[in-house]
């Protein structure tokens, strides 16, 4: 049967355009692949390009604990952020800054050091409204507390330690055990003493400077009461069995000197005068803070 010409020329051009349908076709689906090739590659190339940083969400000063609260997680290129830019894994209960930063910083292991204060089992919160505390002293500035002797002797008392509420004339800190007795000690000897003086100094970089080594030696009766107090642990009086051996000399000399100058009335009448005003100055502080209490409900 003889092929109408029509009917074949319209059968190769359909075959044409089937042919040219799937020649587009095959073309679109390599170049789709393609771009998705292309994109995949620009997707792997950012991440790679990319970290996982923390920025602070507000100004952190010297020497004050940074917890994950206090951070913000953010994604950087990598060639905007420091080489030793912090983790979550760099992050500790006991991470502190080593010098004041700003909100919106990355945070640098460069910025943060682990720091060597623990909570024990004796750690309690002391208030002292007898010490002359320096004019610009703010919440979380860190302290040494000295005693200056009539003769001019000076001694650190206790070193390195974190304001957490301040008032005019009283600051709250954490004692260890030792530390609260070998304070009361200093406290009754300057009571004792006329000319002497209990002062706070503060640190100008607190993140980066050590702890100062207490100079100041307590009584022996002191040391005797730390050497069996069972709430001192036994390393703790080890070390300060150490420390005193070889200070007991300054004490006997200097610091006993200056007391045996005292008569025995007037010490007694010193500490006792003395006393009351820290007693007074006590009981007006939480008069003042229950009426601020109770005006705010």
């Amino acid at each position: 049967m003889a092929t109408n010409p029509m009917q074949k020329k319209a059968r190769n051009s359909m075959l044409v355009g089937i042919i040219i349908g799937l020649v587009i076709g095959c073309v679109g689906i390599a170049f789709f692949f393609m771009q998705a090739t292309t994109y995949k590659k620009q997707i792997e190339e950012a991440a790679s390009n990319t970290r996982r940083a923390y920025v602070l969400r507000s100004d952190i000063k010297s020497g004050t604990n940074i917890t994950m609260s206090d951070l913000m997680e953010v994604s950087a290129l990598k060639d905007v952020i420091p080489t030793d830019y912090v983790t979550i894994d760099d992050i500790t209960d006991n991470t502190i800054a080593k010098l004041d930063l700003t909100k919106g910083l990355v945070l640098s292991k460069s910025m943060i050091h682990e720091s060597d204060a623990k909570i024990t089992a004796d750690l309690r919160e002391q208030q002292y409204n007898m010490l002359v505390l320096p004019q610009y002293l703010d919440i979380d500035d860190y302290i040494d507390i000295r005693l200056t002797l009539s003769n001019g002797q000076d001694y650190i008392v206790v070193s390195k330690k974190r304001i957490k509420q301040l008032s005019e004339d009283t600051i709250w800190i954490d004692m260890y055990e030792q530390e609260t007795l070998v304070m009361t000690n200093a406290i009754v000897e300057a009571y004792k003493t006329p000319g002497s003086k209990l002062y706070a100094t503060r640190y100008v970089e607190p993140g980066n400077q050590a702890d100062a080594v207490p100079t100041y030696v307590p009584s022996a009766t002191v040391i005797n009461l730390m050497n069996s107090d069972p709430n001192i642990a036994q390393e703790a009086r080890q070390a300060l069995a150490a420390r005193y051996a070889n200070l007991m000399p300054r004490r006997e000399q200097d610091i006993n000197g200056q007391l045996n100058a005292v008569s025995p009335e007037d010490a007694k009448s010193n500490l006792e005068s003395n006393l009351e005003q820290e007693i007074t100055k006590s009981k007006e502080a939480r008069k003042e803070y229950l009426e601020d209490l109770n005006a705010g409900l």
